[in-house]
């Protein structure tokens, strides 16, 4: 029996470098969306937990219905102690501020973007002797994360 090999067209890739992401939040309710300076990375995560729906006419496997879905995000942003938006996170954390959150991967908002309502859920600050001073923090979302389209 012989084998056969498939060979793909070369042609350039179409990936998008990370760098150019941003993450935009507003400070206050209803406010104006900032883009948060100095990003160092970025993550948003949704998930859609499981409901068992098993029961004796499962013939011995486990059955599963969609059940409740929520998302989440991190950043971690090299740390300005006089920048205004910065100051921003903490104060929204410790206020317990609902904010509206985007995220563009491309780091442009016509290339397509997501777009929610949440709160900012922790704050890390790290001074390590050889890097830069950063701070990480989490994103807990309330309600639908929505996907906007590209406009291309």
């Amino acid at each position: 029996v012989g084998s056969e090999m498939c060979i793909r067209d070369s042609m350039a890739t179409s990936a998008i470098a990370g760098y150019k992401g941003v993450l935009a939040l507003s400070t206050s309710t209803g406010g104006s969306l900032t883009d948060i300076a100095e990003i160092r990375n970025f993550t948003v995560a949704v998930e859609t937990a499981e409901i068992d729906a098993t029961s004796h006419d499962s013939s011995g496997y486990r059955e599963v219905i969609a059940g409740i879905t929520s998302w989440n995000g991190t950043a971690e942003y090299l740390h300005v102690q006089a920048s205004t938006d910065h100051q921003g996170i903490f104060d929204v954390l410790n206020g317990r501020t609902k904010v509206k959150i985007e995220f563009h991967p491309t780091g442009s908002s016509s290339d397509g973007s997501y777009t929610g309502e949440g709160y900012i859920n922790s704050w890390e600050l790290a001074a390590p002797n050889d890097d830069a001073l950063a701070a990480n923090i989490g994103l807990v979302g309330t309600g639908a994360l929505t996907r906007n389209s590209s406009s291309t």
